[in-house]
């Protein structure tokens, strides 16, 4: 709010009106709701169908110990992020960013001239065959320190990327790994559920109900 009220145009000098930081407001909260929310219950229904997976994690949590995990745990929970990039590549809660043209170009034998508006298909990146191997297999193992020397930079991309990158990204997935962490660390899960159907009012959210049994785990 500081920095949206601090803020000048260094051309002009001009701050931003009321309605403007109003707009922008919004947009964080929206953004930053739902997205990771529907993140975190992507990652559960996997999990809940991955139950070697899931024990991966609750062990690593419970490895750190203490009454509460911190920011400052995040660096202990490697695993527990490869588990959140690969539900973020099958699920990106912002499949579809929006671009717009500021020179004419041409992309792939298309001429897309100035001010076009542009999407990013992230949801079908993120699924092509021709970049990933097995690619509607959950396997957190992709995003291992070894195996993410080999992606190429525009090949994963859930939170954008150049200068428009979301501009929350850091802070979603501090959130997201401690989220995780904690539930798994406290509860067993196993979906009911085989499939999680997708539906993209603004965001990408499951469709439907997703049903699990859960269990609570009894803490050292």
């Amino acid at each position: 709010m500081r920095a949206l009220i601090a803020a000048t145009d260094p051309a002009t000098g001009r701050a931003l009106s009321d309605d403007e930081i109003r707009d922008e407001l919004v947009v964080f909260m929206i953004a930053g709701h739902d997205t990771t929310a529907t993140a975190l219950a992507y990652t559960l229904w996997a999990l809940g169908n991955h139950p070697a997976m899931q024990e991966r994690v609750r062990a690593e949590a419970a490895e750190i110990g203490g009454p509460e995990l911190t920011p400052d745990d995040v660096p202990r929970l490697g695993y527990t992020v490869q588990v959140l990039q690969e539900a973020l590549r099958l699920c990106p809660p912002a499949p579809r960013p929006a671009r717009q043209a500021v020179r004419d170009m041409e992309v792939d034998g298309y001429r897309i001239r100035t001010g076009t508006a542009m999407f990013v298909g992230t949801y079908a990146l993120h699924r092509d065959p021709a970049l990933w191997d097995r690619p509607l297999v959950f396997d957190p193992d992709r995003f291992s320190p070894e195996n993410a020397k080999g992606l190429d930079r525009w090949q994963y991309i859930p939170f954008g990327g150049g200068p428009r990158t979301c501009i929350g990204d850091h802070f979603a997935m501090l959130l997201a790994t401690l989220a995780l962490a904690t539930i798994v660390g406290r509860a067993e899960i196993r979906s009911l559920d085989d499939d999680f159907p997708l539906a993209l009012p603004f965001t990408l959210v499951a469709a439907t109900p997703i049903h699990a049994q859960v269990k609570t785990c009894t803490r050292a």
